[in-house]
């Protein structure tokens, strides 16, 4: 049986090997025809002629080049010539990594910016401010991209379409939304997708890369400048409130929906929306991180009194704030500023 089969898989092989080699044949003999031909025209008026031109042209281009990248680099120089030719030949203003951040791409987010403030006439605007923040962002949004492929994370177009129909749905449709995207930004509807897209994929790298806690919390409320004997009388009470909890007597979200003092999360049994480190003051952060998935803490003092926290889940890889850990990714990134804003 063995014997069989490595007799059929052999055949299979030889037969694999001489139809390669017959193809890897007609493909030399292709070649070797096409070189002769042009071996011929090598030798003809037209290609001398042909040669002369493509020269030209080449020197042209580089020149080109050259005028335009002194009029872009030097000058600062923003019209419509320069701006035309950076679309044909992609001047980088920033390298990031293995990628570039262009001067279109630069002058298109600066473009719509401007034309928010120039159509809303506010005064007293610090452009310099401004471009160099449009640049650091651009920056950023090429780390994502290189960090978003690293994580796997993507944003699909069903996504986006999805997004954008719900932006114009809320904002009163489309012809609404077209009409204030022209007037207020100078953006048609599909430049506008693509920046919802670019913060779609910031927002998912966020959710998959950095730790978000849900938590469920009871808030027992006195004023940071309350005196000692309320504050004591708040802790007391809470305090009764955890001893309920730990001794099984009522579960979290049952005490929280009846006790806690906080009316936005009490009536759905304390739960808040997912938050990361540093969304939170500080004492209730530090002590929601320190907890395990359904851990309760014990009591926590912060300005708005005193609060049991329980932990429900914890997402994603990295114990930082976005911006902190978007930080510490530039530092280790290569990133060159080829373009000084004036």
């Amino acid at each position: 049986m063995l014997k069989k089969f490595y007799d059929k898989l052999r055949s299979v092989c030889r037969k694999i090997v001489l139809f390669s080699g017959r193809v890897w044949a007609k493909f030399i003999a292709f070649c070797g025809r096409v070189g002769d031909k042009l071996t011929l025209f090598s030798k003809t008026k037209a290609y001398a002629i042909l040669a002369k031109v493509v020269v030209v042209l080449v020197v042209l281009l580089a020149l080109v080049q050259f005028v335009f990248g002194i009029m872009i680099y030097g000058y600062k120089v923003e019209n419509k010539a320069t701006k035309f030719v950076a679309k044909v030949l992609p001047y980088p203003v920033a390298v990031v990594n293995y990628d570039f951040v262009t001067y279109t791409e630069y002058e298109k987010e600066k473009d719509y910016i401007h034309h928010f403030y120039a159509a809303t006439q506010q005064g007293s605007i610090d452009y310099k401010s401004i471009d160099s923040q449009i640049l650091v962002q651009l920056i950023e949004n090429k780390i994502i991209l290189f960090e978003a492929l690293k994580y796997h994370v993507k944003v699909n177009k069903k996504e986006v379409d999805d997004a954008v129909d719900n932006i114009t749905i809320q904002n009163g449709g489309t012809d609404k939304v077209v009409k204030v995207l022209s007037d207020l930004y100078g953006l048609s509807l599909n430049e506008f997708r693509d920046l919802v897209k670019t913060q779609m994929l910031r927002d998912k790298v966020n959710q998959k890369v950095i730790d978000h806690l849900t938590v469920r919390h009871i808030l027992i409320q006195v004023a940071s400048d309350a005196p000692a004997d309320q504050v004591d009388a708040a802790k007391t009470k809470a305090q009764g409130f955890l001893d309920q909890i730990k001794a099984g007597s009522i579960t979290f979200a049952d005490a929280a929906t009846k006790y806690s003092e906080d009316s936005a999360s009490a009536s759905n049994g304390g739960l808040l929306d997912p938050f990361q480190r540093g969304d939170m003051v500080k004492p209730f952060s530090d002590a929601a991180f320190s907890l395990k998935k359904g851990q309760v803490s014990d009591l926590v003092k912060t300005d708005y009194g005193w609060h049991i926290i329980k932990l429900e889940s914890r997402t994603g890889s990295v114990d930082k704030s976005f911006t902190d850990w978007l930080d510490d990714i530039q530092k280790k990134s290569l990133v060159l500023k080829l373009f000084k804003v004036t």
